[in-house]
């Protein structure tokens, strides 16, 4: 291992913010925490920890020019990526809840995990700040060509990590706002603030991709 103490601490700090900083990441988690808990919400961001880690091993390879170059494809995926968002929002805006229970939520969550992951992955893998981000970032702290394979295995540790970490304290936030509320016309209502995080998320994915 090259890389030392300090410039790992200082790398997790700079991660850590820019995760944090709000993006379609951060409100299509609060959106799935807002309308099915906070559990429901760690397949999705395990699918947007798995897009950042990619573009970080993309950087750390030297493979961001070959990324660049796929502008009409990253262009396609970042329109299928909002265009899917935009589905949820619209999913969540006119599902009528029920009351629901635990046990409901848990059942929901072990068949639509999957599908939580990939639709994860797809914002995050759609939003080509990310691999922008790390392009920048990596020079900053570390000599890119002197890393080593256990260098950017940490790397991508830290990334996957502080991702799941910062998501899913965003999540555990708006799935306690949720539990207070009882009543099913309460939580229609709950659930349609959450689908305008959902097309917010799809809309900043389009206007800022």
């Amino acid at each position: 291992m090259t890389i030392t103490t300090i410039q790992l601490f200082t790398f997790i700090i700079a991660v850590f913010i820019f995760i944090m900083t709000p993006g379609p990441g951060v409100f299509a988690t609060i959106a799935k925490a807002m309308t099915q808990g906070s559990w429901a919400a760690l397949p999705l961001i395990i699918g947007l920890a798995a897009g950042d880690t990619i573009y970080m091993v993309f950087s750390a390879y030297g493979l961001s020019a070959l990324a660049s170059n796929f502008n009409t494809l990253f262009t396609i995926v970042k329109f299928v990526g909002a265009g899917y968002l935009f589905y949820l929002a619209y999913k969540m805006w006119t599902t009528v809840p029920s009351e629901i229970t635990t046990g409901d939520i848990a059942l929901k969550n072990k068949n639509e995990g999957l599908k939580s992951v990939m639709s994860g992955f797809l914002v995050s893998i759609s939003n080509p700040k990310v691999i922008l981000f790390y392009i920048s970032l990596l020079p900053s702290f570390f000599p890119v060509t002197s890393l080593t394979g256990i260098d950017i295995t940490i790397l991508c540790l830290v990334i996957f990590s502080c991702a799941i970490v910062a998501m899913m304290m965003y999540a555990f936030m708006a799935s306690y706002a949720q539990k207070r509320l009882k009543s099913p016309k309460a939580r229609q209502k709950f659930n349609r603030v959450g689908s305008s995080f959902m097309g917010l998320a799809g809309t900043w994915l389009i206007a800022k991709g």
